[in-house]
């Protein structure tokens, strides 16, 4: 029984291996999606494990390597994605094994959206918790919006909301392709640099193979990196084919939110950058999104978002009016949080503890926003 890095060679012994042991079939099992998402043709050699028996895949940890900042010192680090065993072999203590040796080579180790059975597991192995990140949601449309939530509600409520929010829109605002990545990078040394102890830095490589160059979902970003920030985004639609009223209902997925001032992350208002906001709400009302939603670790924007009329969604969905359904491909009303684990390895290999509000995470930190639908419906990455 050896441990070995997963090779190009290896990918279709791994899909028969996850298919039988994970899911019968499931979007990161296209080639060009699961080499983007573990980053399989950059310089380094590829993170992900396999451990084998007699030279069959036996098991299998995804690693996503990147770089994370660290109470201001840049270390090597791994999101854990898809750890998956053999059903033969689950009780025998060969998961561990593979978290381990990611640990070895790795000061942080991660992931969000984590099945809540194995949390537990993360949590004894010295890893910090945090149950969900923070989801602010905002109607568009209200009609549009009520659709989305599963529990009845007051629809004047509903409509008195979304018309205080188109109330305070501004003229809509194009997404701007002549944004470096270069740029990106030093904007977000800026903006975040010195307000957070932990985070995945946003290199330009980051930015080039996150976003310009997703081979997923369509992104696009908003706003100017040398003046007032920049907001990045993309449009999400309902996979529901049996329902044909709710099938290809737009959302505003909000993904980065990035201030050039970076005096917002302690609480200051910045009227210029909550205008490239409401431009962007305008561009997706323009675009016939019904809802928009932004997801992050930290509550220190909460201040400006509720100043652009989002409200917090609990945990638990509730109040009923902030209740903006949790998956939209496949649609689901009702979903697990998006949850975070981590461990950061101090100077004697202990677990060094940060507040959760104290980092910056966001949805497409790891593998959480990337398509569960493959291929997408035409036309449903093309934008107006």
């Amino acid at each position: 029984m050896k441990i070995v890095n997963y090779c190009d060679s290896d990918f279709e012994e791994l899909v028969a291996f996850l298919q039988k042991n994970w899911a019968p079939k499931h979007a990161i099992y296209d080639k060009t999606l699961f080499d983007w998402q573990y980053r399989i043709h950059e310089d380094d050699n590829c993170q992900s494990l396999l451990l084998k028996e007699n030279e069959s895949i036996i098991g299998f940890l995804g690693n996503i390597p990147s770089e994370y900042a660290v109470n201001g010192d840049l270390v090597r680090g791994c999101g854990l994605t898809m750890w998956v065993i053999d059903e033969k072999y689950r009780t025998s203590g060969l998961g561990v094994m593979l978290l381990r040796e990611t640990e070895k080579h790795n000061p942080v180790s991660l992931t969000l959206g984590c099945n809540l059975q194995v949390a537990p597991m993360y949590q004894r192995m010295g890893y910090s918790y945090s149950p969900s990140l923070n989801r602010y949601v905002i109607p568009l449309d209200a009609e549009g919006y009520m659709q989305l939530l599963m529990n009845k509600v007051d629809q004047v409520s509903i409509e008195e909301w979304a018309d205080k929010v188109h109330s305070s829109l501004v003229a809509a605002i194009s997404p701007n392709d002549n944004i470096k990545p270069e740029q990106l990078e030093r904007l977000f040394h800026i903006s975040i640099s010195g307000k957070f102890s932990f985070y995945q830095y946003r290199s330009a490589s980051f930015w080039k193979w996150r976003y310009l160059n997703s081979e997923g979902y369509r992104y696009v970003i908003f706003g100017d990196p040398l003046d007032s920030g920049v907001v990045v985004a993309r449009i999400d639609r309902v996979y529901d084919p049996a329902n044909e009223e709710m099938h290809g209902l737009k959302v505003l997925r909000m993904i980065e939110l990035i201030p050039r001032s970076s005096a917002v992350w302690s609480g200051e208002d910045d009227p210029s950058f909550r205008n490239v906001i409401a431009g962007v709400l305008a561009w997706a009302k323009q675009n016939g999104c019904a809802a928009a939603d932004f997801q992050i670790s930290n509550n220190k924007l909460e201040h400006l978002l509720t100043l652009a009329g989002f409200r917090l969604q609990n945990p638990d969905f509730t109040p009923d009016e902030n209740g903006l359904a949790g998956l939209f491909q496949p649609f689901r009303h009702r979903v697990s949080p998006i949850n975070f684990v981590w461990k950061i390895k101090g100077g004697q290999g202990q677990a060094a503890p940060i507040a959760i509000d104290d980092t910056y995470f966001v949805k497409s930190d790891c593998d959480m926003d990337r398509p569960n639908i493959w291929p997408l419906p035409a036309g449903w990455n093309v934008y107006e």
